[in-house]
């Protein structure tokens, strides 16, 4: 097996991805749900980097595509879409959230007539 360029930068860049969560979970900066989440995430990258057709042949498998460019780009597409609506919907809590604090710091700083 021919190692490619790519099979070296990319595990190489995931590494230090995954030093920098690593220290940013020691810090206190993040919490170990999101340390654990970016670290699976980021070691999958590796695994897809030294693995690419197996990974992608398993992938079109599950979906029942022929091609696994394609089943991969499916995937990656649903992925996106997931994440946009979670975001999405964290905007919206936001702004509610906000929207209350807003109301209710208007109310205490107006004085009462009588």
């Amino acid at each position: 097996m021919q190692l490619e360029i790519y099979q070296v930068i990319v595990p190489l860049i995931s590494v230090v991805f995954v030093v920098s969560l690593l220290q940013r979970f020691w810090a206190g900066k993040v919490g170990w749900q999101e340390s654990m989440v970016g670290a699976i995430f980021w070691v999958a990258v590796i695994f897809f980097a030294f693995f690419p057709d197996i990974i992608s042949e398993k992938i079109a498998g599950l979906f029942g595509i022929k091609s696994n460019i394609n089943a991969v780009i499916f995937l990656c597409l649903g992925l996106i879409f997931f994440f946009q609506y979670k975001l999405f919907l964290l905007i919206k809590q936001q702004q509610s959230a906000l929207t209350a604090l807003t109301r209710n710091l208007a109310l205490k700083d107006h004085p009462k007539e009588d």
